[in-house]
């Protein structure tokens, strides 16, 4: 009996990774303690101080955020702080405790919690939940071109690389086929008009393909277009790309329309 205990203690526990979506959701009336650990606007948080009703995004001095981005691998001697992330062994973990541990040692499991998540190497914007749908535009807090809502639908739903890769090249798409319903069709040349046809035509196409192909994909244009302006406004910009080219216009579909959709704006 003895010489099973001392197996059972030689060997660090096997503690499987939870991922974002399996941490329990920020509840106002829950009383945290410092180490509880929740999901809340897209990031995962310790608790740094005992609270009840303290939003983790606006008491950072309450709540530290886990890191995403700009993860190291762990360094021996190193004093890490409640949410540091670190990788080992190609393992990410997290600081649940405070301390000088290893990831996968008996005593750091104590310290440091094994995890997952969609967007890990991937800088979220930080959404405006308030203000993401009083307009058409939306918010794109880290200018890039994306609405924040969409990308982050786009890289927290699909973390297959060419998923994600088409799903923020359709948001250059459509952001463009928006853009044509708030400006003076005429300034745009007839070819302009016909190459963004052809492209969105190819997405379709694309998509179709793919929704055979992944279990539960749908496609990108209902997170895009949901609202009733922004479906009043697609609508608008479709009919204007009719008028300009007419009945007896043929979209240019290449081959391999993933591929084509991939590398717009590449080489």
């Amino acid at each position: 009996m003895i010489k099973i205990i001392a197996l059972l203690l030689t060997f660090p526990c096997i503690v499987l990774a939870l991922d974002y979506t399996e941490y329990p959701k920020f509840d106002s009336a829950q009383y945290y303690k410092r180490g509880d650990i929740v999901s809340h606007q897209n990031y995962m948080w310790v608790s740094k101080l005992p609270s009840v009703n303290r939003e983790p995004a606006k008491n950072s001095w309450r709540w530290s955020q886990v890191a995403l981005t700009n993860i190291e691998e762990w360094h021996y001697g190193q004093f890490y702080l409640l949410g540091n992330a670190v990788s080992h062994q190609d393992k990410f973990y997290f600081v649940k405790k405070i301390g000088f541990g290893k990831p996968d040692t008996n005593r750091g499991r104590y310290q440091w919690e094994e995890f997952s998540h969609p967007a890990i190497g991937y800088a979220l914007p930080d959404i405006d939940y308030e203000n993401v749908h009083l307009t058409v535009d939306g918010v794109d807090s880290n200018f890039n071109g994306i609405r924040d809502d969409y990308e982050i639908f786009v890289v927290m739903e699909h973390t297959d690389p060419m998923l994600r890769h088409l799903g923020l090249q359709a948001a250059q798409l459509y952001r463009k086929l928006f853009d044509i319903a708030q400006i003076d069709i005429s300034e745009i040349s007839i070819q302009e008009v016909a190459l963004l046809t052809d492209q969105l035509v190819s997405l379709r196409v694309c998509n179709r393909q793919n929704i055979r192909i992944w279990e539960g994909f749908n496609g990108y244009q209902h997170k895009y277009v949901n609202t009733q302006e922004r479906f009043q406004e697609f609508l608008m910009a479709q009919k204007l790309l009719y008028e300009v080219l007419g009945d007896d216009y043929e979209p240019q579909k290449p081959s391999e329309p993933c591929k084509y959709i991939a590398n717009i704006g590449g080489e």
